[in-house]
C-alpha cells in the first residue's frame, strides 16, 4: 500500500546535518548548488534513506535483534525539497524491500535482508582508527532526524543509518575529501550496513577501522567514471559486529556548454526521458545510468526571476522540460512569457525577451 511521506524541507536537512556531521554545502548553500549544475537544493541521500527505512520499520519490518543481517539503499535520483513523497514497503523471499517516489518516480530503495555469509574485515588503504561509543544523545537526535518510529534508551538498537554519526569522531571527518574526489562531480551510489550480531545498541563502545578500497574505473560514453569505497568495520570484544561502506562515484569533468551549433549542450536520459542542464556523465544521484548527449532549445518560457547586484537572473523553462537558470537581459520580465538565448554560448549568454 503506497504512504506519503510528506516532504523534506531546509528545516529537515538542517537538522540532519547537525545530528549525521554531514556538512556538504551542495544540499543547503543555493549558490555552491547553483554552481555544480543542480537546478535546486535536494536532500542527502542517507536522510531520505534513513526516512524509509523508518518508515518500513514502522510498517512491520523486521531488524533481527541477533545474528547478521543487511540494510542496503540504493539511490536512483534526487530527492529536490518540498516535493511530495510516497513509499511503499513489500516483504520478499530474504526480507523486506521498501521504495520512495518523487512524483510517481523511483528514487531510493531499501533492501532488509539476511546475508548468504556474515561479513568479514576486509583490506584497504588510507587507515584510520578510533574508538566509537554509542552516546545516548547523539543517537537521540539522529533518530529523530531520520524519523525513527522507537524509542531510544540506554540499550535499545539505533537507527541502522547510524553509523554516518562517525564524521564527528574521525580525525578527517569528510568522506568526500577522504576519497580524494571532486565534490561537485561526486555522487553517491551505494550504502550497505552488514551487522554480523544484531543492531548497534546506546552504551555500546566500538574500535574503528576506516579505509578507502576497492578503486576501479569504467570509460563510457561521456568519458571515465571513477569508483572508490569508503569502510568502516566496527569491532567490540567479539569481534566485528559491523561493516558501513559507502561507494562514491566521481564523474567526468563537464562538457561545454556549447554544442557545435551554438546551442547549450545538454543530456537525456535515456530510462526516464527527463533532460539535464548543463550536460553530465551520469544521472545526478549516482544510479550509475550513462546520458545521452543533446542539443537543448533555445527558447522557453520564465519561470522565476530576481535581482541581484545590478542584473537579473531568471529560471527558463525550455520546451523540452529543463529549468536553466541563467542571467537575462534588460526587463520589464513578466513570469510565462516567452525568452530566447542570446549571446554566445562559448562565453557570455542570457535569456532574453523574445
Amino acid at each position: 500500500m503506497t504512504a506519503s511521506l510528506g516532504t523534506i524541507g531546509l528545516p529537515d536537512i538542517v537538522r540532519y546535518s547537525g545530528a549525521s556531521g554531514d556538512r556538504n554545502p551542495i544540499h543547503y548553500d543555493p549558490e555552491f548548488n547553483r554552481a555544480s549544475g543542480y537546478d535546486g537544493l535536494f536532500a542527502m541521500g542517507a536522510l531520505h534513506g534513513g526516512w524509509l527505512i523508518s518508515h518500513a520499520v514502522a510498517q512491520g519490518s523486521v531488524l533481527p535483534e541477533s545474528g547478521p543481517f543487511a540494510v542496503r539503499l540504493r539511490f536512483q535520483r534526487i530527492v529536490p525539497l518540498g516535493v511530495p513523497l510516497t513509499a511503499d514497503v513489500r516483504k520478499t523471499d530474504t526480507g523486506y524491500e521498501a521504495e520512495l517516489a518523487v512524483e510517481g518516480k523511483l528514487s531510493a530503495t531499501v533492501r532488509i535482508e539476511v546475508p548468504c555469509e556474515p561479513a568479514t574485515t576486509g583490506e584497504g588503504v588510507d587507515e584510520q582508527r578510533i574508538e566509537f561509543p554509542v552516546e545516548l544523545g547523539a543517537a537521540r537526535e539522529f533518530a529523530a532526524s531520520v524519523r525513527w518510529p522507537r524509542p531510544v534508551e540506554t540499550g535499545s538498537p539505533v537507527p541502522p543509518t547510524y553509523p554516518t554519526v562517525l564524521s564527528f569522531w574521525l580525525p578527517e571527518p569528510d568522506p568526500i575529501a577522504r576519497v580524494g574526489f571532486a565534490r561537485a562531480r561526486t555522487l553517491m551510489g551505494e550504502t550497505s550496513i552488514e551487522f554480523v550480531d544484531g543492531p548497534l545498541r546506546v552504551g555500546e563502545v566500538f574500535g574503528v577501522r576506516e579505509y578507502i578500497a576497492n578503486e576501479r574505473v569504467r570509460t563510457g560514453s561521456a568519458g571515465e567514471l571513477r569508483f572508490v569505497d569508503l569502510i568502516a568495520e566496527m569491532s567490540d570484544a567479539s569481534g566485528l559486529r559491523a561493516r558501513y561502506r559507502n561507494t562514491f562515484i566521481l564523474a567526468p569533468d563537464p562538457a561545454p556548454a556549447a554544442s557545435g551549433e551554438g546551442r547549450l549542450r545538454g543530456s537525456l536520459d535515456p530510462l526516464t526521458g527527463e533532460f539535464y542542464f548543463p550536460e553530465r556523465a551520469l544521472s545526478v544521484d549516482g544510479g550509475q545510468r550513462e546520458l545521452e548527449p543533446v542539443d537543448l532549445p533555445r527558447e522557453g518560457s520564465l519561470y522565476s526571476w530576481t535581482s541581484f547586484g545590478g542584473r537579473d537572473y531568471g529560471q527558463v523553462d525550455l520546451a523540452n522540460g529543463v529549468r536553466v537558470q541563467a542571467r537575462l537581459g534588460p526587463g520589464p520580465h513578466e513570469i510565462g512569457a516567452a525568452y530566447r538565448l542570446e549571446g554566445d554560448v562559448d562565453g557570455d549568454w542570457w535569456f532574453a525577451r523574445a
